[in-house]
């Protein structure tokens, strides 16, 4: 246990500390993906894990408040994942794989990771490419994704050693220094990367993918903001709702909703023509 960066024997109620297990299904913050939430308890204890970071390579340290009870150093525990926004974090890993080998496929081989986020509320891609990207291009990079979805690919996950990584073709992600063995995340023939984090075990399980911007960040770096699953269908659903509110207020159905507002910009440049 570490609390204020010094080890100590317990942690009391309503104290904040760093607990470290001997083992632990907790994924550090690493690679883009952030760290897991959940609970760690004992017999009259428990703790609420808010962040899980691994300060050193092995080495995951539970950022954690305790709830109730005193947790001391060789206590016995259990430690249980946040599945729910766990499952939400590796919608979004598993989307990021898939959009990275469209990107690719659409703008050419040119285009590298330069940085990524991966939470339970979206993900965030960084890539090489030297100009703006075409609405063409972004609507074809969002079916070939959502696609590769629909077919269902199994998420395959392997230790290999980093030379026969290599020549299966599995892609290096950003910022990584490998050892002598990688872990290799392959969907199909579809992407084949090198990649430590948590994925589903089937595509079709990402559910449906949304890109919601595409902007510049810095000199041939672009940025795709995305959601998926769950997300994607509220995001969808707010949308559809304005659509209606709109449809309603110009009294018309949200199909001819574009034709009525031609008919209004009509009427309106010919009054301002008038007055």
């Amino acid at each position: 246990i570490i609390r204020n960066g010094e080890r100590v024997d317990s942690l009391s109620a309503g104290e904040q500390g760093e607990v470290v297990l001997n083992v632990t299904p907790f994924y550090a913050e690493m690679g883009g993906e952030v760290g897991d939430t959940g609970t760690i308890t004992a017999d009259g204890v428990e703790l609420q894990v808010t962040d899980t970071k691994a300060p050193e390579k092995g080495l995951v340290c539970h950022v954690a408040t305790v709830a109730s009870g005193v947790l001391t150093v060789g206590m016995a525990v259990s430690a249980q994942v946040d599945v729910k926004r766990r499952a939400c974090i590796a919608r979004n890993h598993t989307c990021t794989h898939i959009l990275h080998a469209a990107l690719r496929q659409v703008l050419g081989a040119h285009v590298k990771q330069a940085g990524s986020y991966v939470g339970p509320d979206r993900l965030r891609f960084d890539f090489t490419h030297f100009e703006a990207i075409t609405p063409e291009e972004l609507h074809q990079v969002e079916e070939l994704v959502n696609d590769a979805i629909l077919e269902g690919y199994p998420v395959v996950t392997e230790v290999l050693p980093i030379e026969e990584a290599k020549k299966k073709g599995a892609v290096a992600m950003f910022g990584e220094k490998y050892g002598d063995t990688v872990r290799v995340v392959e969907m199909g023939d579809v992407s084949i990367e090198f990649c430590g984090g948590t994925h589903v075990d089937n595509t079709a399980k990402a559910g449906p993918f949304r890109v919601k911007s595409e902007t510049s960040v810095a000199s041939g770096v672009r940025r795709i903001e995305a959601t998926c699953g769950k997300l994607s269908l509220q995001g969808m659903e707010r949308s559809q709702g304005v659509l209606h509110k709109a449809a309603q207020f110009l009294k018309t159905a949200p199909a001819g909703l574009l034709e009525r507002m031609e008919q209004q910009a009509n009427e309106m440049k010919q009054l301002r023509q008038a007055l």
